[in-house]
């Protein structure tokens, strides 16, 4: 048997050097999310794992076992930047309907991050699996987007639904209804995300954590405490939308600031605040456009604004009715509503961080700045029109290129 490919099927690399670690220390990663109430990082235990190569890699642990936590191996796996040894852009879907010739089996407990390093999947997802996680065995989790339409179908590939089989259909089903196509596709165009329910944090009805340049967690997360509502996930989405769809820009693309990766990096406290008071109040206008009908319990930020209306059920019901006066919107129609009619809800007057500036007067200050989120829209080629050329025949007969042959029109 060929030597290289025994080694391949045997769980080896040609590349064994990038295998072998070289030695490890203990770490720390600072997350923050959006929707919980607080504005300060929560630091996880990290390690940081060097290899005879050269190469390093911080991987998140569990501060009480040690092992490189599950949700870190979906969230590398849907991270396109990373698993290719020449750096280019790795197709998660292509890569979890086909299985490698190499899965590697789970430790009981889970990869401590020297076991996970010398899997070789870090440094070349695509060369093998690892068995729950991408192999063709992660269909079950992640499943097609079974009410999109048919271009958008295949993004649910992309989606990671860590929840009972019921709650997930009902997050694919709410997402599918209430984006439309091209806003599912451009969702997860650059890397896929991880939808799970869980603990958000004091309060909260969930949460999202965006890609984050304090962080070596790569993927997207958004979390919904148990029982969540529509409103609940689309808020979440939406953040999501904003921090990842570069074709939106002003007061539609988020406020805070982002690297050239598209990382999340704060700004100094008292603007961090300020970006943050502007990116949930347009997160909640928007969300309201978008939702099939209001929901029982009212938003918390309500009961910090204090235009139209007595209660925070009033001020709610206002900007419902605002947003959303005859029946829900989606798509670019969404966002050109959230713009013309912002000024005109209460959660625009959202003041919630402190100190730092309330929704309406930030985003007044950064418009009269200039310093919005430019959109990136790509621009469309106008196609040639034939009857002005001069390098050929015209009208009624016309060459339509060099490979194809020419029809004479029946006079």
């Amino acid at each position: 048997m060929d030597r290289a490919l025994f080694n391949r099927k045997l769980g080896f690399s040609a590349n064994r050097k990038s295998r072998e670690v070289e030695y490890v220390r203990h770490g720390k990663d600072e997350i923050r999310s959006l929707g919980n109430g607080f504005t300060k990082g929560k630091k996880i235990s990290t390690v940081w794992v060097t290899t005879k190569d050269g190469k390093k890699w911080e991987i998140p642990v569990d501060s009480k076992t040690g092992r490189v936590p599950e949700e870190y191996l979906y969230a590398m796996f849907l991270d396109v930047t990373r698993g290719t040894r020449d750096g280019s852009m790795r197709n998660v879907v292509k890569d979890m309907s086909k299985d490698a010739e190499i899965l590697h089996e789970m430790p009981p407990g889970g990869f401590t991050p020297k076991q996970l390093v010398e899997t070789g999947c870090l440094q070349a997802m695509n060369e093998s699996d690892i068995k729950g996680i991408d192999d063709t065995g992660a269909l079950e989790f992640a499943q097609e987007l079974e009410y999109a339409s048919a271009t958008a179908k295949g993004m649910g590939r992309k989606m990671v639904f860590r929840m009972p089989p019921a709650s997930a259909e009902r997050a694919r089903e709410i997402i599918a209804r209430d984006f439309n196509a091209a806003e599912v596709k451009r969702a997860v165009k650059n890397g896929g995300i991880i939808i799970k329910e869980g603990n958000p944090g004091r309060g909260a009805g969930g949460c999202y954590l965006p890609i984050q340049q304090s962080s070596s967690l790569k993927t997207p997360v958004i979390i919904l405490r148990p029982g969540w509502d529509e409103e609940t996930l689309v808020h979440e989405f939406t953040h999501h939308l904003r921090f990842m769809d570069d074709t939106r820009g002003g007061l539609t693309r988020t406020p805070h600031k982002l690297n050239e990766r598209g990382e999340w990096v704060p700004f100094p406290k008292r603007e961090e605040n300020s970006a943050s008071n502007l990116e949930e109040a347009a997160t909640v206008a928007e969300s309201l456009v978008r939702i099939q009908s209001p929901s029982a319990g009212v938003n918390g930020y309500y009961s910090r604004t204090s235009a139209h209306g007595d209660t925070p059920r009033q001020r709610y019901d206002h900007d419902r009715r605002t947003l959303a006066p005859e029946k829900p919107m989606r798509g670019r129609r969404a966002e050109k509503q959230v713009v013309n009619r912002f000024d005109d809800t209460s959660i625009s007057r959202l003041g919630y961080y402190r100190p730092g500036e309330n929704a309406t007067n930030y985003y007044a200050e950064r418009r009269t700045k200039g310093t919005l989120p430019v959109a990136n829209r790509p621009v469309r080629k106008k196609r040639s029109d034939m009857t002005k050329t001069t390098s050929g025949p015209i009208g009624a007969t016309a060459m339509k290129s060099y490979n194809r042959a020419y029809m004479k029109a029946k006079r």
